[in-house]
C-alpha cells in the first residue's frame, strides 16, 4: 500500500506569478475581482513560524545553481511549499463524496473490505461535515444525497453503505461524474472537496476512455473538488486512475490486499482533519528571457506573460510539494539577475476562506568560472530533480515488463537506484535526504518485483507481471507527489 502525499498530491498548494490571472474559487468563494491580501516575499527558500513575517511563507523556488555561465541554457527550477506541521487554529469543514466499485469484480472480500472502509471513513468525519454515498456498475446510482452529518444522519449512511452489492459492469464515468457534482454544489463554507473513489477493475460502460474520465476529474478540480483514487488488486486500469489523480491535484492509493482499506481510509482522514489551505495554485512567472518549456509530472495551464499555473488543491500541515520547472534561458554578459517569481494562491478554510498569497523569488549570478556554477548547486533543486528523473526512468521500466524485458527493466531500474543513492549522499537537508531514501526503497521494491517476475514460473508470470508493473507504477506517481 503506499501513500500520495503531495509532496506530497497530496493536497493544497497554490501560487500565482500574474496580475491579470484569475484564481478559480469554490462556488460562493471571495471573487476574483477581489483584492487578495499581499503577498509575504521571501528570496529562495523559506521556512514558517512567525505569521505576517517573510519566515512564514511556505514557498520556495531556486534554480539548479544560483551561478550561471554566460549564453543560452536548457535549465531548471525547483519549485516546493513546505506546509508548517502543527496544529491550525481550527478545522476545516469537509465536503466528500465516496464513490465505490460495485461492478461483479468485486464480489466477495472486495465488497465486504469497501464497506469497512467507507464506514471508516464517514466515522472520521465530524457532525457538520457534508457526506454523499455513490456505487457505480452498469450506471451510477445516488444512495445518500449530500448531507449534513449529524448523528442520525451518519446511522443512514452507514446503513446505506451496508447495503452495497456487487454485480454488474463498470461504469466508473458516471460514479465520478455524480459524485463530483454533489461536490461541485457544495456551500462556500466547506472549501475541503474530496471525492474517495474504491475501483478494482477498468471502466467498461459509459465512456470508457483515459482522456475522457481524466477531463472529467479536471473539471471537477477547477471548482475545487479533488479525488483520492484506491486501486484495488492487481486488475485496475492504473493509467486512467493515475490521470484522475493528476489532473485533480489528488491522490492514488494502491492497494493489494483489501483489509487495508479501511486503515487507508482513516489515514486519508487524519490528512483531511490537518487541511491549512485550500484551492491552492501556484503561478510560475519567468524573469525577462526566460522562456518556460514545461513542468514534469502534473496538468498546467498558460498564464499572460509566459507564465504557468500549476493547480495543487489543498495542503495539509508537514505536507511537501515539489515541481521541477523546465525552462530556457539567455544569461547576459555579467551581473545578477532574477530567473522567476513564484506566489502560492490559497484561501485559508480556517480564517472563513480568506484569500492569502506568498511569493518568493529565484535569482542567478552570471560568472565564466565553471566551477563555480558546479559548486553554487542547489540541493533542493537538485533534489527534485533527481526524484523526478527517478520517476521519468521507473515508468519506462514498468512498460519493459510488461513487453517481457525484464533484464533491461532490472538494469534500469538499478541504475536509478544508484543515482538517488548518490543525490542522497550529498544531501544535507534531513528532510530531503529521507524524501530520497523513500523513493530509493520504492524503486528497489518495483526492482524486486521485476526480478521476482522474471523468474515466475509460466503459470504463475501475468500476475507477477502485473504486480511489478504496478510497483513501478507506484514508485512514479511517488515521484511527482501523488
Amino acid at each position: 500500500m503506499r501513500t500520495r502525499t503531495l509532496v506530497s498530491m497530496g493536497l493544497p498548494l497554490a501560487l500565482c506569478a500574474c496580475g491579470s490571472a484569475t484564481t478559480p474559487s469554490a462556488p460562493g468563494a471571495q471573487s476574483p475581482s477581489t483584492p487578495a491580501a499581499p503577498a509575504q516575499v521571501a528570496e529562495g527558500p523559506a521556512s514558517d513560524e512567525r505569521p505576517g513575517s517573510a519566515s512564514s511563507t511556505w514557498i520556495g523556488v531556486a534554480g539548479e545553481s544560483s551561478a550561471l555561465l554566460p549564453g543560452t541554457h536548457e535549465t531548471f527550477l525547483g519549485v516546493w511549499v513546505d506546509v508548517p506541521d502543527r496544529p491550525a487554529a481550527s478545522r476545516a469543514p469537509v465536503a466528500s463524496s465516496v464513490v465505490v466499485d460495485t461492478s461483479g469484480s468485486m464480489a466477495g472480500d472486495k465488497i465486504v473490505n469497501a464497506r469497512a472502509a467507507a464506514k471508516r471513513f464517514v466515522d472520521g468525519l465530524v457532525d457538520g461535515d457534508i457526506a454523499s454515498l455513490v456505487r457505480f456498475d452498469d450506471t451510477a446510482r445516488e444512495l445518500m444525497p449530500p448531507t449534513v452529518l449529524d448523528r442520525a444522519s451518519r446511522a443512514r449512511f452507514q446503513g446505506n453503505v451496508s447495503e452495497l452489492r456487487a454485480d454488474g459492469a463498470t461504469n466508473l464515468f458516471e460514479g465520478v461524474r455524480l459524485g463530483g457534482q454533489h461536490l461541485m454544489n457544495a456551500p462556500s463554507t466547506h472549501s475541503v472537496r474530496r471525492i474517495v473513489l474504491l475501483s478494482d477493475g477498468i471502466a467498461t460502460a459509459g465512456p470508457t476512455s483515459r482522456e475522457i474520465l481524466g477531463a472529467l476529474a479536471e473539471k471537477a478540480a477547477d471548482r475545487g473538488v479533488q479525488v483520492t483514487a484506491v486501486g484495488v488488486g492487481l486488475d485496475y486500469d492504473e493509467a486512467t486512475l493515475n490521470d484522475i489523480a493528476q489532473r485533480s491535484s489528488g491522490r492514488l492509493y494502491h492497494v493489494e490486499k483489501t483489509e487495508q482499506l479501511a486503515a487507508l481510509m482513516e489515514q486519508e482522514m487524519k490528512l483531511l482533519r490537518g487541511t491549512r489551505a485550500a484551492n491552492a495554485f501556484i503561478d510560475v512567472m519567468p524573469a525577462p528571457g526566460v522562456t518556460i518549456l514545461g513542468v514534469d509530472g502534473t496538468r498546467i495551464s498558460s498564464r499572460e506573460g509566459g507564465a504557468v499555473r500549476i493547480p495543487v488543491g489543498a495542503l495539509f500541515g508537514g505536507q511537501r510539494r515539489e515541481f521541477l520547472v523546465r525552462a530556457r534561458l539567455t544569461a547576459p554578459a555579467e551581473g545578477t539577475h532574477a530567473l522567476a517569481s513564484v506566489r502560492l494562491h490559497f484561501s485559508d478554510p480556517t480564517e472563513g476562506n480568506l484569500e492569502r498569497v506568498q511569493e518568493a523569488v529565484a535569482r542567478y549570478e552570471v560568472t565564466n568560472d565553471a566551477g563555480r556554477v558546479a559548486s553554487s548547486q542547489n540541493e533542493r533543486s537538485q533534489a527534485i530533480f533527481a526524484v523526478a528523473e527517478a520517476g521519468r526512468a521507473t515508468q519506462a521500466a514498468g512498460a519493459k515488463v510488461d513487453a517481457d524485458r525484464f533484464e533491461e527493466a532490472e538494469r534500469d531500474l538499478a541504475a536509478v537506484e544508484a543515482k538517488l543513492a548518490q543525490q542522497q549522499s550529498v544531501a544535507k537537508d534531513a528532510r530531503t535526504k529521507a524524501r530520497i531514501a523513500d523513493n530509493q526503497r520504492m524503486v528497489s521494491q518495483a526492482r524486486a518485483s521485476a526480478a521476482g517476475a522474471a523468474k515466475a514460473p509460466a503459470a504463475a508470470k501475468p500476475a507477477a507481471k502485473r504486480a511489478a508493473k504496478l510497483e513501478a507504477n507506484d514508485a512514479y506517481m511517488d515521484s511527482h507527489g501523488y
